[in-house]
């Protein structure tokens, strides 16, 4: 696993991004964070300049593919959160400390986790990447910032710094969605050994905040809402900068 960018000083932390996105999208929430912690941004396989890379779809898979980065704090965002999540659990003395930013251990909505996204929302997507992956992305961006103030301008935001990058792999992006579909680590979270933080967005249409409250709950972890939608660190990353700090 390629590390993209190191910047900073102090413990690591190993920052891991979303489906369809790469590193770049926590550039500026980095500087903030950078004067206390070193900070490993990492592009997932098949994604920013890891496209020689193939993301797997199995959790086991992930394992091996992410032991070769170096212990510390693990922050995942979204589905990075649920690679990292993972790995806590199956490789805990990899991780020290996890921050899980807009991230669930369950992301598909069922029976047992009602606040995880519809089914058929969850194959909307795969439909359209068999048609569009530029356009897909698109809506999946457009998802992010719904009901959030000032909505078009963040966007505008979130689309020049996600397509600065070429597009991910179309079967990296495949598998990520099946990742997103299958794997639930609902049950194992009160097995998790390190202390854990869940950051939640207040306007979150992708991961409700009332996921991430029972998911804390569940790990015995701490749990803060901000304001903003599924990235709240593009407009509060002081805001967040500050509660990890005290967290840590």
């Amino acid at each position: 696993m390629k590390i993209i960018k190191t910047l900073g000083q102090g413990p690591v932390i190993n920052m891991l991004h979303g489906w369809g996105m790469h590193a770049g999208i926590f550039s500026t929430w980095a500087t903030h964070l950078s004067n206390d912690f070193t900070l490993n941004l990492i592009d997932l396989p098949g994604h920013g300049q890891n496209q020689n890379q193939h993301l797997p779809d199995q959790s086991s898979d992930l394992v091996a593919d992410f032991k070769e980065l170096p212990a510390g704090i693990w922050l995942g965002w979204s589905m990075g959160g649920l690679i990292a999540l993972n790995q806590a659990l199956q490789q805990p003395q990899q991780v020290h400390a996890l921050v899980m930013v807009c991230a669930t251990p369950c992301f598909q909505a069922s029976s047992h986790w009602p606040h995880g996204m519809p089914e058929k929302t969850v194959q909307a997507f795969q439909a359209g990447l068999q048609q569009d992956v530029e356009a897909t992305i698109d809506r999946f961006l457009t998802l992010e910032v719904m009901g959030v103030r000032n909505q078009q301008q963040h966007l505008k935001q979130l689309k020049e710094i996600v397509f600065q990058q070429p597009l991910p792999q179309k079967a990296s992006l495949i598998n990520g969605l099946k990742l997103l579909q299958n794997m639930d680590l609902s049950q194992a979270l009160k097995n998790l050994e390190m202390p854990s933080l869940w950051l939640s967005g207040r306007r979150d249409r992708i991961v409700h905040p009332d996921a991430m409250r029972h998911a804390a709950q569940l790990a015995n972890g701490q749990f803060h809402l901000f304001r903003g939608g599924h990235a709240p660190f593009l407009q509060h990353a002081d805001d967040m900068s500050t509660v990890i700090r005290e967290f840590l």
